[in-house]
């Protein structure tokens, strides 16, 4: 069986953009996704290629490993390749061979490694602020960095919504504002006197009573604490308290929004 390798053999082709490459005529193009190709460790990943002939052997192999094979195939059959992503750095490779000729491209394939994760709730004593972490994780990269995924929810200004004596929910306009604060800190240096908390954060305001969100940070230290806080301020209509011969009268004043509570509320944990 005759290898070509594109250094050494005139007649194979190599388009520009390191997309598809070739002998004697023979293409492969690797279709999606494009290399080099990042995961978490324990996703689904799949991969996408296709020959330009007819009935060629193709052959799928992961770090120099046999996985997939197929043949009989017509020209430009899209074929797949799924797999679950294990940390580290990885080839995948597609081979096609015909006639004697044999071809390859592949794909880098890194996958950050998952080191620890952690969630946490929280629930004011008024019921009008609710945080919750639902799942952070920190994940090591192959070349030793790290990052961090925050997958967060918070609700707000439930008990006004639900109205009382003197407030009724409003009818038309926000019904609150929050303003959320994602983030992670950390500090390296613990002896006395030591520089603050190195600290990482994203803001977001919303005019809903309800918000979640996954946000992610990069390079952060390995020792480290996610966290989400929010500021929150509920809105209502006030209501006036009439006295009538047939007995108190509540009346909401639907011209008129004013700010029912101010709260905030505080939700972290270790990873």
């Amino acid at each position: 069986m005759q290898r070509l390798d594109s250094t050494a053999i005139p007649y194979q082709r190599r388009i520009s953009g390191g997309v598809t490459m070739g002998g004697g005529g023979m293409l492969i193009t690797l279709i999606s996704p494009t290399s080099p190709v990042s995961n978490r460790a324990g996703e689904s990943r799949t991969f996408k290629a296709s020959v330009n002939m007819d009935n060629p052997i193709v052959r799928w192999k992961l770090d120099g490993v046999l996985v997939q094979a197929a043949m009989n195939l017509p020209a430009n059959t899209e074929m797949s390749y799924t797999a679950n992503a294990v940390a580290g750095i990885h080839e995948l490779k597609v081979e096609a061979e015909k006639n004697g000729v044999l071809v390859s491209k592949s794909w880098t394939w890194n996958v950050d490694e998952l080191i620890s994760s952690c969630s946490n709730s929280y629930m004011s004593s008024s019921g009008n602020v609710y945080v919750k972490i639902k799942n952070a994780t920190l994940h090591k990269r192959p070349n030793g960095t790290y990052s961090i995924d925050i997958d967060w929810y918070v609700g707000a200004c439930q008990s006004i919504a639900a109205g009382s004596y003197n407030f009724s929910p409003v009818t038309y306009g926000p019904a609150c504002k929050m303003i959320v604060t994602v983030g992670v800190y950390w500090n390296n240096l613990t002896y006395p006197g030591a520089p603050a908390d190195n600290i990482l954060q994203q803001v977001q305001e919303t005019n809903t009573r309800e918000a979640s969100g996954l946000n992610t940070f990069d390079n952060v230290y390995r020792e480290c604490r996610a966290f989400v806080k929010v500021d929150v301020e509920c809105y209502a209509h006030p209501v006036v308290h009439l006295v009538t011969p047939e007995g108190e009268l509540n009346v909401p004043i639907l011209t008129e929004i004013v700010t029912a509570a101010k709260e905030n509320g505080y939700c972290a944990c270790s990873l």
